[in-house]
C-alpha cells in the first residue's frame, strides 16, 4: 500500500500549537512536511505569535519536515492564494505527477478552492482534530474547537457541526 504522505500549509500548524495540540499531527501521521516558504511564514523572526516555540521544537525534533517545492514558474490560479498556500499546492501536484500520494493540510479558503481545482484531497485543523478523536488520541473534539475558536481561530458553525456530527459528540 502506497503510504500516504502529509504537507502542511502554515494555518493549521498555527492552529494546532495554539491550542497545545500540535502532537495530534506527529501522533496520527507521523511524518509532516512544509515546504521552505510556510517555514519561514511560522517561523518566529517571520510572524510573532505566542505558541511559535512548539513549532520550533516540533522543526528540531524532525517530524515536522521542510522540503522544498520544485523549481518552476507555476502560478496558482486564483491570485488570492499567498505564497505558502502556492507553495504547499505546488508540491502535492508535483509529487502526485510523480505517483506519491500526498494529503494537503489547508484551512484558507482561497488556498482550499485552489486545491480542489487542481483535485488535491484536503483536510481542515477541525478535521484534524475529529480525527485525533476518533483514533481516540483524544477524549473529545469539542473542548479543543471551542478552544481555537476562543483564541480568534475562525472555524464557521457549519464546520464545527460536521466534525461533531463525525465524532458522535
Amino acid at each position: 500500500m502506497n503510504q500516504r504522505v502529509v504537507i502542511a500549509d502554515a494555518g493549521p500548524l498555527i492552529a494546532l500549537a495554539r491550542v497545545d495540540a500540535l502532537d495530534l499531527l506527529r501522533r496520527l501521521f507521523g511524518r509532516v512536511c512544509l515546504t521552505a516558504t510556510v517555514r519561514d511564514e511560522i517561523l518566529p523572526g517571520a510572524a510573532r505569535f505566542p505558541d511559535a516555540d512548539a513549532l520550533v521544537c516540533a522543526l528540531r525534533e524532525s517530524w515536522l519536515d521542510v522540503v522544498e517545492p520544485p523549481s518552476n514558474d507555476w502560478q496558482p490560479l486564483n491570485p488570492g492564494v499567498d505564497a505558502g498556500e502556492a507553495s504547499a499546492i505546488h508540491t502535492v501536484c508535483h509529487w502526485r505527477d510523480q505517483g506519491i500520494n500526498a494529503l494537503l493540510l489547508m484551512d484558507d479558503r482561497a488556498g482550499r478552492l485552489e486545491a480542489k481545482s487542481h483535485g488535491i484531497a484536503l483536510i481542515g485543523t477541525a478535521a484534524i482534530i475529529g480525527l485525533a478523536k476518533t483514533a481516540g488520541l483524544i477524549p473529545a473534539a469539542q473542548p479543543l474547537l471551542e478552544r481555537l475558536a476562543q483564541s480568534g481561530y475562525y472555524l464557521g458553525q457549519a464546520v464545527i457541526a460536521a466534525v461533531m456530527a463525525e465524532t458522535g459528540e
